[in-house]
């Protein structure tokens, strides 16, 4: 007695063995994916909100003062400042009180180390731009703040503070370093007048290291952006200086020149120096606000040229 067996369809043949390499098939529908519930939907968002924050000034503002206080070199050229310009500053104090003729401006003399904290401060200036050229964390600044002309106001604004922060702080240790040897010769911060030099002392910073921040974005080389200005404040003046015995007016580009005219920053009250006074002082010729607004233009007109070429140029 032999019984007879249907043929077996590929289907069923599949689902019988599935091992031998064939591919089981259905036609049952896919089951459809469940729906989120509320709470994960507003867990979702909340992630995202956190993830995808809008840029603000504010905010490119607050990550550029957390990077420049992570940067060594932001830690050496202020801690040189500092010392350059409390040196000098109090030691030529110090020095000018011992004198009886020069007494009585011994005081006025706490700002004359300024001069040389100008250079650590351009090297800051210069160092917040080209330091992430050379790099490459320009391309993560730009990804973190990809509106050119935000992240360059944040990175002027902290430089600013921080350069303010800097030469006021610089002006009042020379100040207190010089003034138990001038005795009743000192100044005395009480009074607003002398006051001043330590604001205008703040405010000079700012303005160089703004204008070296502008030559940096410029030229994207630390050594490039650091010696054009350094010839601006001080190598220019050695050729000046020459062509002064033969021509007048050399004397005139002096006086326009930032080291000269962030003298009338440094003391606002034209205390030690008093502006278009003197005829014969060509370098001092300019009205003391004149004098300020040239001084502001030495810092705003790079800026705005290395806003332009910053927006417009690949990183």
């Amino acid at each position: 007695h032999s019984s007879f067996a249907p043929p077996m369809s590929h289907s069923h043949s599949s689902q019988l063995f599935p091992h031998e390499g064939l591919v089981m098939t259905t036609n049952a529908p896919a089951r459809p994916a469940a729906a989120p519930s509320s709470g994960d939907s507003t867990s979702h968002r909340r992630a995202n909100s956190r993830i995808h924050g809008r840029q603000t000034v504010a905010r490119a503002i607050a990550s550029e003062w957390i990077k420049i206080w992570t940067l060594r070199s932001t830690w050496i050229t202020s801690l040189v400042t500092i010392i350059l310009t409390v040196l000098f500053g109090a030691g030529i104090a110090i020095s000018t009180g011992q004198m009886e003729e020069t007494r009585n401006g011994a005081k006025e003399a706490i700002t004359s180390g300024l001069m040389f904290g100008q250079i650590a401060v351009a090297v800051l200036g210069s160092l917040v731009i080209t330091g992430e050229y050379s790099s490459g964390q320009i391309r993560s600044s730009l990804a973190a703040v990809p509106h050119r002309g935000r992240l360059l106001l944040a990175k002027a604004s902290v430089l600013a503070v921080v350069s303010f922060i800097l030469g006021a702080l610089s002006t009042l240790l020379a100040w207190a370093i010089s003034r138990p040897f001038l005795g009743s010769y000192a100044g005395s911060p009480t009074d607003w007048h002398y006051l001043g030099h330590f604001w205008g002392s703040g405010l000079a910073f700012a303005g160089i290291s703004l204008m070296a921040l502008g030559l940096g974005v410029l030229m994207r080389s630390t050594a490039g952006s650091i010696t054009i200005t350094l010839v601006l404040l001080f190598v220019i003046d050695i050729p000046l200086i020459i062509m002064t015995q033969k021509w007048a007016w050399a004397f005139k580009i002096m006086g326009c020149l930032p080291r000269a005219l962030s003298n009338a920053v440094s003391d606002p009250f034209q205390a030690s120096t008093v502006w278009a006074a003197d005829p014969e002082d060509l370098t001092h010729f300019l009205q003391h606000g004149h004098a300020v607004l040239a001084f502001a233009a030495w810092a705003i007109v790079p800026l705005v040229a290395a806003w332009f070429v910053f927006s417009r140029r690949d990183a």
